[in-house]
């Protein structure tokens, strides 16, 4: 069967979100290193392709999931010209069975299903191209330098707030004098009540970000695309929205700091009794 492999390549599937293809990328050099092989192709929509871009020097490329015909590799374990999931849900009794009651960063996961020391992600790194593409977008859209948030409201694993409460957050921004945008997603029509929106391509995430100055997100991908990004970065949690089944024995960890990867953000946990207002309050004063 044609798999689009070459005899010395791998292919790694990660589930088709930003994050994990983002770990994917930054696990690729350090896998090449340890496991041998030519090349790490990511298994993943075209959509994410853009996500590639962020690790020039990294001998990895895209492969479709369309492309592939043979069989994925149903177990834990890898093999040349063979593909193979790296998704923890799938493996969940196995990581269960070693790290249950224990608190885990979760992408201490993808470390284990890579046979990998914990941490070994390379950092992004942002193409001249993309900073510059960034820069015209950021001047196109008439946005002030250092006086712009954006919003990132969206999350898949994590409950995102309420759209209520991004609403008052970006009110109290703009009360300051700052101009505030929403993050669009595709086609999506989202977008927060007294903001514009605005589409970032993901090589260009980094970039425009820093020309933006403040960013304010749900824990999502994002975060970690931006986790070495130079900004004011505050990241939002409400609750999980996922058991994350059949990991529910294990106390996920979700900062960028036990994760493994640099952080310099704010992180702001909204109370189960907590005044929403009050909330509001401590994300615009900023600071941990």
């Amino acid at each position: 069967m044609n798999t689009g492999l070459h005899p010395d390549e791998w292919a790694i599937s990660p589930a088709p979100h930003l994050g994990d293809t983002y770990f994917t990328c930054a696990l690729a050099e350090a896998f090449l290193k340890r496991h041998g092989g030519s090349r790490v192709r990511i298994v993943v929509p075209h959509r994410f392709w853009k996500t590639l871009t962020l690790f020039p020097e990294a001998r990895i490329a895209p492969l479709d999931p369309d492309a592939i015909t043979t069989p994925f590799r149903s177990e834990r374990g890898f093999r040349l010209q063979q593909p193979f999931y790296m998704r923890p849900l799938r493996f969940g009794s196995e990581l269960l069975s070693v790290y249950r009651g224990q608190s885990l960063p979760f992408t201490k996961t993808y470390h284990d299903i890579l046979d990998l020391p914990f941490p070994s992600f390379a950092r992004p790194r942002v193409t001249e191209q993309a900073r510059l593409s960034a820069n015209r977008r950021f001047r196109r859209c008439g946005l002030p330098e250092g006086r712009t948030v954006i919003l990132f409201p969206m999350a898949f694993s994590l409950r995102p707030l309420p759209e209520r409460l991004w609403a008052e957050i970006a009110r109290c921004f703009a009360a300051r004098g700052l101009r505030v945008m929403t993050n669009r997603v595709g086609k999506s029509d989202i977008c927060i009540p007294g903001t514009n929106p605005l589409s970032i391509p993901i090589d260009e995430l980094i970039p425009l970000c820093e020309l933006a100055g403040t960013v304010v997100a749900s824990r999502c991908g994002v975060c970690d695309v931006l986790s070495s990004a130079h900004l004011d970065l505050r990241i939002l949690y409400h609750r999980q929205k996922l058991e994350w089944q059949p990991l529910e024995g294990i106390n996920a960890q979700w900062d960028l700091g036990p994760c493994g990867l640099e952080d310099h953000a704010s992180y702001f946990r909204l109370g189960a009794s907590e005044n929403p207002n009050l909330f509001v309050e401590r994300i615009l004063a900023g600071g941990p």
